[in-house]
């Protein structure tokens, strides 16, 4: 039987980042978490002369990141392995420097079985310096295979809004898990000439007969996007800046494609550079790698070279796919910023407002 196939079709059908990992930078210190175990996490961190870290602590919230966990930290120590203090739920890291400086940092990719690629937006620099808030704006692919521990889990996150990107076809198949009282919203970044559903069957069957190059389909995809679904990705915009709508989560299907290009929009309209906008879009192929071998695997038994590697281009991320959408925007309103600002309406109060809510101040 083959590997169930999950590819994020879009409208025709979206710096080296640390892999599974998080980099935050605030107060002049890179630090990241990774998840080496299931109940383990190392944290590691470079830090300039005079701000060495003396201690780290932690809490459920960014802000209650008070706990010692060490209570004191050799100032040449640079990584630490420690037992998740809270397991089953998301904690927050505070390295706290000489002078009493703290550099809040999390996993970026959180642990849930049901969904290999459920990250946090937060912890980006922008390019003024600032830093994006942890716990506020989440990106992930379909969550119907949520389990119940990973429901848990979300409803200890305080979701609710659901950006759903996914047609309604993909949503009766595959409808998501969601904690109580969320609020799920359907903004298909999908048009009539394309059925997701169908393209995702004639994949498993072997037929990539309409699928064109390698790659070809994502990247007129994401350039669609653009010119044909403004007003939805300004509806997404709309509700997802919404304070009273946070914490909140965009999603497709695959976490890559649709959910790719809605994250982009959220960094950039915060000021995040595009370097590393596509550091976040290219992450999707580190957090998919064993899902996407899985099906690959399968597939290479009934299909010719030529067809698995149109497959794989669908499977996977790649500059050129998120690069297609910038050209386009670029093209059509003179800029990105041009793009965000006469393409999905968002006005220079507007932004500015999302980016004192969303950003911590640069130390």
């Amino acid at each position: 039987m083959l590997a169930v196939l999950t590819v994020g079709f879009g409208s025709v059908g979206t710096i080296a980042a640390p892999a599974a990992s998080t980099r935050a930078t605030t107060s002049s210190i890179d630090a990241t978490v990774e998840r080496t175990a299931p109940d383990q996490l190392t944290i590691s961190w470079s830090a300039p002369p005079g701000r060495a870290v003396t201690a780290v602590r932690w809490g459920d919230q960014p802000s209650d990141a008070t706990t010692p966990l060490l209570d004191e930290v050799e100032q040449t120590t640079r990584e630490v392995v420690v037992q998740d203090p809270s397991p089953g739920s998301r904690v927050y890291f505070a390295l706290v420097s000489r002078g009493g400086d703290r550099t809040i940092v999390a996993e970026r990719r959180l642990p849930l079985e049901g969904d290999p690629n459920f990250r946090d937006l937060g912890g980006y620099k922008t390019s003024d310096g600032r830093t994006v808030k942890w716990g506020r704006i989440y990106r992930s692919g379909s969550l119907d295979a949520l389990t119940d521990a990973d429901l848990a889990y979300l409803e200890g996150l305080g979701i609710k809004l659901v950006c759903d990107l996914r047609a309604p076809s993909e949503i009766t198949i595959e409808p998501d898990r969601l904690p109580a009282g969320v609020e799920a919203v359907n903004i298909p970044l999908v048009d009539d000439s394309v059925d997701p559903v169908a393209i995702r069957e004639a994949v498993l069957a072997g037929d990539v007969s309409d699928l064109g190059k390698p790659g070809e389909l994502l990247i007129e995809g994401n350039r669609k996007f653009v010119t044909d679904f403004s007003d939805e990705l300004s509806t997404m915009m709309t509700r997802v800046t919404d304070p009273r709508a946070q914490p909140a989560i965009l999603h497709c299907s695959a976490g890559k494609d649709r959910a790719g290009l809605a994250a982009a929009l959220v960094l950039l309209t915060l000021g995040v550079p595009q370097k590393t906008v596509m550091q976040d879009y290219l992450l999707s192929n580190d957090y998919r790698a064993e899902e996407n071998e899985r099906t690959l695997v399968s597939l290479r038994a009934l299909l010719d070279p030529s067809e698995v590697e149109v497959i794989q281009a669908l499977l996977e991320v790649r500059p050129e796919y998120l690069q297609a959408a910038f050209a386009a925007m670029k093209k059509k309103y003179g800029s990105i910023d041009a793009y965000l600002k006469n393409g999905l309406g968002i006005t220079d109060e507007q932004r500015a407002r999302f980016q004192r809510q969303m950003l911590e101040a640069a130390s």
